[in-house]
């Protein structure tokens, strides 16, 4: 376990956090408790202290057997004096029967006002709070009495309280702790195996995959971890077969035109029109292998987003013309009937030559992969979109084949497209111009009966 790992940095701060929490909630109930209970005993002493002052002042007679018997039947200590300060009832504390009481509190008593506060036994050390009143008789300052009540049952309470809420912080601070524990550990457990599963597909294990177990930020974030493998993985695999495609296409225009130049440099033809036949096939294998890297440079320029759009109006009726009338030798040769439905269709705001690109690899696919029938091309405005369809009558192409048609080099009947000539690049061409042009393209297709492909062009590529 890593001394700065994330398991102890979590659980670290959920500590300091319960700590901060429990510490000062414990103090503040300490203090609560201490002021309910004192405000308590101060009531009640004071009204103890009132009571008696209202008995006495209604009944004042200096008959030493009463003031016994009031000290005697209270919980408090009472002691009574009076009007000179000398004490007339049982001895309290170190107070004396007879002894004076201090000069400063006869005196606040004198003036007719009350005081309370602490006292401490000199003999026990025990803590009182006791409060002082005047008796007044007729108007006349006549004695005055202190009531005393121990405050030691306070100190042993709130001793038992603050026992109690020590007990109840260390018990809180250890199912903190273990919660700390379970929460830390059920957090950083998957960042850690992320970390793993990242560490695995940086050394190149592309097959690593995460286990999702909740759909929180957590979970997106193996879902991200588990796509990223995949999509690593299938960008491995594409490059793996991109570079075998790629050498396979080259080497057989290659294998051409070196086995022919070779029969024409040894001279190993007949006559004149086998020489001829010879170089319209290096002329031919040239021209495919001039295509293919002219496809591969477009695509590539169009994957790293490095082609350059160049946006005016763009009349689409135009376009669509111009592109069918450089097909309709082609489509003449293989007598195939090509067939344009538009309606009036706006200038849109595009690019107006890789429109027609686009436009042109579907008409030559379709014409590639049709021997008999027609095709028919369809334009028209449908909710901000000009939608093309380009159809035909063709071999079609087989349901398994349809998620991979726009994948590089994919070939549906590979021998047959070679024989035409195709790079296997035009419909991945004709993808990635669409995804350039802010629009989408689909195929439905059924195998033996033909293909169609539509494309949908916003009006304004900006919007």
């Amino acid at each position: 376990m890593k001394v700065n790992g994330i398991f102890l940095k979590l659980g670290f701060i959920m500590m300091v956090l319960f700590l901060v929490i429990l510490l000062p909630l414990g103090f503040i109930i300490d203090r609560i408790f201490l002021e309910i209970y004192s405000e308590q005993v101060h009531q009640n002493v004071n009204q103890h202290a009132n009571k008696l002052k209202e008995a006495l002042e209604n009944n004042f007679r200096n008959d030493p057997k009463i003031f016994d018997y009031l000290t005697s039947t209270l919980d408090e200590e009472i002691l009574i004096f009076d009007e000179k300060g000398v004490i007339l009832s049982n001895p309290v504390l170190e107070f004396q029967k007879g002894q004076q009481i201090q000069h400063d509190l006869l005196q606040i008593l004198r003036e007719g006002k009350y005081f309370d506060r602490g006292y401490k036994s000199l003999e026990t050390s025990e803590e009182f709070f006791f409060v002082g009143r005047p008796l007044i008789v007729e108007g006349k300052f006549s004695g005055g009495i202190f009531v005393f009540s121990s405050i030691d049952k306070i100190h042993q309470l709130m001793h038992s309280v603050r026992h109690w809420i020590i007990v109840s912080i260390i018990g809180s601070v250890i199912l903190a702790f273990c919660y700390t524990l379970f929460v830390s550990r059920k957090f950083s457990k998957p960042l850690i195996e992320m970390e793993e599963a990242t560490r695995k597909i940086a050394k190149g294990n592309l097959t690593t995959h995460i286990q999702i177990k909740s759909n929180d930020e957590i979970g997106s974030l193996g879902k991200a971890i588990n796509k990223l493998s995949l999509e690593l993985n299938n960008y491995r695999t594409n490059r793996s077969e991109l570079l075998a495609n790629i050498s396979h296409e080259l080497r057989t225009p290659i294998s051409y035109l070196k086995g022919y130049a070779q029969l024409i440099k040894t001279h190993q033809y007949s006559d004149e029109k086998e020489l001829e036949s010879y170089s319209i096939i290096i002329e031919n294998e040239s021209d495919r292998l001039s295509k293919l890297i002219q496809d591969l440079f477009e695509l590539s320029k169009m994957e790293e987003g490095k082609v350059k759009l160049y946006h005016q109006l763009v009349d689409i009726e135009e376009l669509i013309d111009e592109a069918t009338r450089k097909v309709k030798v082609k489509a003449r040769r293989k007598d195939l009937e090509l067939v344009i439905i538009k309606n009036t269709l706006p200038s849109i705001y595009s690019d107006g030559t890789r429109i027609h690109q686009i436009l042109i690899n579907l008409l030559e696919n379709a014409i590639y992969y049709t021997e008999k029938g027609k095709i028919v091309v369809t334009a028209e405005q449908q909710n901000g979109f000009i939608l093309i369809t380009v159809k035909d009558t063709g071999i079609g192409i087989p349901e398994e084949d349809l998620p991979f048609i726009f994948d590089r080099f994919h070939r549906v009947e590979k021998s047959r497209s070679r024989e035409m000539g195709g790079t296997g690049l035009g419909l991945a061409i004709v993808y990635e111009l669409v995804k350039l042009l802010r629009g989408s393209v689909t195929v439905t297709s059924k195998y033996g009966y033909g293909t169609e492909f539509c494309v949908s062009l916003p009006l304004n590529i900006e919007h």
